[in-house]
């Protein structure tokens, strides 16, 4: 005997209500009612209602967001300093980022929340820099960078470049870490003259570094090199993410 497929629309459209008439209704079994109060799905099972769950605001919550690093700078204090000295000259190094203690604003997209409650690792002090967890970032994901920093020269005619150095999830080939960098600062109008910039680098999540699995996705942090000594003042640090 066969069988008949039918073909069938399957549609949800609650009807919106305000909190205090949620006890008005009929407590009709299967029945979806959106509470427009506090933003919550509610349905019957014929005898009370009962809460389904929260409904964002707004959507983008789910798949856009931000990872962003303040430091004491817009606090109305410094920016954190990282001195290039004669050794650091012309390699990239980490850089510092004491962040304030109001200064961290974790609006990542939901899935990241899900994947790791912490968005990043390390203190920002020396031998401790700040390493972006890239967890519940998939294949679609991309995301642009920026710094907001300033260096003083200590010789004139000097050039500073920045980058974003990766590090790959397990069982990649290849394995090394890789980078993505440009050259931030032409230093042309003398010494110990602060020099303001803002980097921006973007990025989308390839198969080195999405989530191959619990604890196991991409990680990056920002790196710079001079080829003059210095200091480099860092005012924040902002990952700009499209899940």
């Amino acid at each position: 005997m066969g069988t008949t497929v039918k073909n069938t629309a399957y549609e949800v459209r609650p009807n919106i209500i305000e909190v205090s008439d949620l006890s008005l209704l009929k407590k009709e079994e299967g029945v979806i009612v959106y509470n427009k109060t506090d933003k919550k799905l509610y349905s019957t099972d014929g005898a009370v209602w009962k809460e389904l769950g929260g409904i964002p605001s707004n959507i983008t919550d789910l798949t856009h967001g931000y990872y962003g690093m303040l430091s004491d700078f817009y606090f109305g204090g410094n920016a954190t300093e990282t001195i290039i000295s004669a050794s650091d000259v012309n390699q990239f190094v980490d850089v510092n980022l004491v962040m304030n203690a109001n200064g961290l604003f974790d609006n990542r997209p939901s899935d990241m929340f899900d994947a790791q409650s912490v968005g990043h690792s390390g203190t920002g002090e020396t031998n401790s820099p700040i390493i972006f967890n890239l967890d519940g970032l998939t294949l679609k994901s991309f995301a642009n960078f920026r710094a907001s920093m300033a260096f003083v020269p200590n010789e004139d005619e000097g050039q500073l470049e920045s980058r974003l150095l990766f590090q790959r999830h397990s069982g990649t080939t290849p394995s090394t870490d890789f980078a993505i960098e440009e050259v931030s600062l032409s230093m042309q109008n003398g010494a110990d003259i602060s020099y303001v910039s803002e980097p921006m680098l973007s990025f989308f999540i390839g198969d080195t570094i999405d989530t191959n699995g619990v604890n196991d996705a991409g990680r990056c942090r920002f790196q710079i090199k001079s080829n003059v000594e210095g200091t480099l003042k860092l005012r924040a640090l902002t990952w700009y993410i499209n899940k």
